[in-house]
């Protein structure tokens, strides 16, 4: 049967155009739609390929997409005209099947995919080799909705990625349970709340101890969805870290950040730092200095002001490719920060190692620091280290005034967490950049504890020489 079927014979070639850009969910609902009408099946096959990623970061995202076109052009021809083959975005495709359901006959199409896909690949004179997997779904033998269709199509997929890829899995009931299927659909919702710019950015402020003031920021994104509600980035970054979809979320808060922070100077609202975290996959990326710069320019955002925050992990697992990219953020201007400081295996060599201005000392040390001696030592010697090599400590996951008083007397430079607030949306926190957190800036800062302290000290003095003159 051929695509022409299921969408018109007029349409047809305007469809093609538009399939990686026309939501997927619309596709399968006007394909499910047709095969109901006609009393028809459908057959999804979802084709992700194997370690795209690895090539795109090692040659760079310009020989990726070449990539990407060839294998296009390859799966079309493969198809014939037959069924509708789909871009999806990045290395993902799908192709709908309507009047075919023998499992034989699709298993025997998928094949002959994968042996296109893996047909070596020149381009700039490097040979590319890649593999794929596939995952395949039924309507209505197995699904009877284009939500069901599509994310039992992908979880056939993790099926197949799981034997090593490079294999086609058909999607059964027992490769299917609750806690999958919603993982399945938080990546299928992420995927269009990326393309609908449905993700926001919140930030959390940082007070410096010396003045009590919020003099710097950490972008955080959010994502709020109409059935899912708030949606933790505790649960939906690391399903996007696994479905390539990191970087362009990452490249999204940056940018984001980075208009926000040029509109707060236009607007003479205080002065702040904003801090934005980048993922492993855009810190190995060969144009990362080049994304940044090019971001810095169109927003009109001061180099000065950024500060990259780089999980301690992150800088122990890519030391040896990431080095140059830390040197050249440093040389614009931009400031580094090791985030979650004191959880890796080679901390202090990192800070010999590599051009770091700021750390922050993990939450793990401050909940317990009244109560534990040996994370108030720790927490001490980060500081003491940390401000002998001319770097700034804050201290993260602060909840309480006694944290407050304690980091004050290690001498701690910034502190953030929910003692302050939680991170907010941007209007909220331009209030809050205006007139401080409330009533959180009368804390005894570091200033008005030498003014006291000195106080103290002469008081003291003009006692023992009254004393000494009545003795005498």
């Amino acid at each position: 049967m051929s695509a022409d079927s299921i969408f018109g014979a007029a349409a047809f070639e305007n469809a093609k155009l538009l399939a990686g850009r026309i939501d997927i969910k619309q596709r399968l609902q006007l394909a499910i739609a047709r095969a109901r009408l006609r009393k028809k099946s459908l057959a999804l096959l979802f084709i992700d390929l194997d370690r795209f990623n690895t090539i795109t970061s090692t040659l760079g995202p310009e020989i990726g997409q070449q990539l990407l076109d060839v294998i296009s052009d390859r799966l079309t021809h493969a198809l014939n005209g037959d069924h509708l083959l789909m871009h999806l975005g990045s290395d993902e495709f799908a192709v709908l099947i309507e009047g075919m359901d023998n499992a034989s006959q699709l298993r025997q199409l998928a094949n002959r995919l994968l042996n296109v896909i893996r047909k070596p690949v020149f381009i700039e004179q490097q040979q590319l080799m890649t593999t794929a997997s596939i995952g395949i779904s039924l309507y209505p033998n197995k699904a009877d909705s284009e939500q069901t269709l599509l994310h039992q199509a992908i979880t056939a997929l993790q099926g197949a990625k799981a034997v090593g890829g490079d294999s086609v899995k058909f999607f059964t009931r027992s490769s299917s349970n609750s806690s999958s299927l919603r993982r399945l659909n938080i990546e299928i919702e992420l995927r269009h709340a990326i393309s609908r710019k449905d993700l926001t950015v919140h930030y959390q402020p940082k007070m410096d101890l010396a003045t009590g003031h919020v003099t710097a920021l950490e972008a955080l994104v959010r994502w709020q969805h109409d059935d899912l509600g708030w949606v933790s980035p505790n649960e939906f970054i690391p399903i996007a870290e696994n479905a390539g979809l990191i970087s362009g979320i990452g490249e999204m808060v940056l940018e984001t950040a980075c208009r926000h922070g040029a509109r707060w100077n236009e607007d003479g609202v205080p002065y702040a730092k904003i801090a934005v975290n980048l993922s492993a996959k855009q810190l190995i990326r060969q144009d990362m200095l080049v994304q940044i710069k090019r971001i810095l320019k169109r927003t009109g955002f001061p180099p000065q002001q950024l500060v990259i925050e780089l999980t301690e992990s992150l800088l122990i697992d890519t030391l040896d490719k990431t080095t140059e990219t830390l040197q050249g953020l440093r040389a614009m201007g931009i400031e580094i920060a090791i985030d979650d400081f004191g959880t890796g295996y080679s901390t202090f060599k990192l800070l010999k190692q590599l051009p770091v201005d700021i750390l922050k000392i993990d939450q793990m040390f401050i909940s317990n620091l009244l109560d534990n001696k040996v994370d108030a030592a720790i927490t001490r010697a980060i500081i003491d280290v940390a401000h002998a090599l001319d770097m700034r400590v804050i201290a993260e996951g602060v909840e309480h005034i006694d944290h407050v008083t304690l980091l004050q007397e290690l001498g701690c430079d910034s502190i953030q967490g929910f003692y302050l607030s939680e991170a907010l949306p941007r209007a909220e926190i331009t209030k809050l950049l205006k007139i401080g957190v409330p009533g959180k800036t009368k804390l005894r800062t570091k200033a008005e504890e030498l003014v006291k302290t000195a106080s103290r000290d002469a008081a003291n003095k003009a006692s023992k020489s009254d004393k000494e003159l009545a003795l005498a």
